[in-house]
Order: C-alpha cells, then structure tokens, then sequence
C-alpha cells in the first residue's frame, strides 16, 4: 500500500477514521475548516490539513509527502518523512507531544510506557485496536521510529510558518 491510497483508506473506512480520531487523536473531519492560521513551509511550499488533534493541532502534507505537525501553541515540525511513519508513530504512541518532551534516552522510553499504561486504563483494548490498524494500513511499530521522529522534529526545513512567523520546535531540546 502506498500513502496515496493510505490516506484514501483513512478517509474512506469508517472504522479507520473513527478508531484513529476516538483513539489516536488523529480526526480526518477537522481537516474540513483547515488550519487556524494559513501556513506553508519556511521555502514557501504549500502545506494540506489531512487531520487534526482534540487541542486545535493539524496534520498537514507537504507536496512530497512529508507529514508536518502544527500545534496550536505554536510549536510545529515535521513528523515523518512518509505518511505510513507518522501514521505508525501517532498509532503506536501515547502522543507525540510525549514523544518529543525528553531526550531520547531511558528516561524517554519509560516515561512513554508510563503515558502507555496510563491510557489502558481508559481503554484496555488499545494493543488489539493497534494491531489492526498496523494490520490495515501497513504500518511499522513505532518503537522502531523514535530516533526518527527526533531527528525529523529538529530539521528547521518543515518548521511550519504562519502570517505571524516560524513555529516553535516541537522537540523540547530545541525550545529556549
């Protein structure tokens, strides 16, 4: 499968696209109004809402296919060089917000299983619903793209920018 017709998967299953907004905060309908602000990388490409968060963040696209984050705090940076790795990392991780709060280290790793479990309390079949999802769109583990995922929130070339100027990086590392 290949992300053109993951995203058409996504936007097209219901059970898809209601499993990942109810569980992953990842809801195709917030894409309808856009994001809050007008926003296209720091080269003046152009960016395409695909999805947004519970807290007024958007998922957007970048005209290669990069997957690009812009929260409604302010801070924003790429995700994931292909739809299929963001898609893996927002399935199989508590958030990406937790994510990108630590170094990645030990101390980062425990802190994303104690997020981990503090979500089963709340939803006990979240493995099962993971593994179907992996399962249906093709998706890696993400434990396997945290490195990843530091290293592409710290690439200045995705920093999303509004009429207001650059985002803040996502990776808390990076912030002053």
């Amino acid at each position: 499968m290949n992300d053109a017709d993951r995203l058409t998967c996504i936007r097209t299953t219901p059970w898809i696209s209601e499993l990942l907004a109810r569980l992953f905060d990842f809801d195709i309908t917030r894409s309808v109004a856009g994001p809050l602000h007008d926003l296209q990388l720091p080269g003046g490409q152009p960016l395409e809402m695909i999805a947004g968060d519970a807290g007024g963040g958007a998922f957007l696209l970048t005209d290669t296919g990069a997957v690009v984050y812009a929260g409604s705090e302010g801070e924003g940076g790429l995700v994931a060089y292909t739809l299929r790795d963001a898609m893996a990392l927002v399935v199989g991780l508590p958030s990406l917000h937790d994510a990108l709060a630590k170094p990645l280290d030990e101390e980062l790793l425990t802190w994303i299983l104690a997020a981990d479990l503090f979500i089963r309390d709340d939803w006990p079949e979240l493995d099962e619903q993971r593994a179907r999802l992996r399962e249906t769109l093709d998706l890696p583990r993400a434990e396997n793209l945290l490195a990843q995922l530091h290293e592409a929130a710290a690439d200045e070339a995705y920093r999303p920018v509004s009429q207001y100027g650059p985002y803040e990086p996502m990776l808390a590392s990076l912030r002053d």
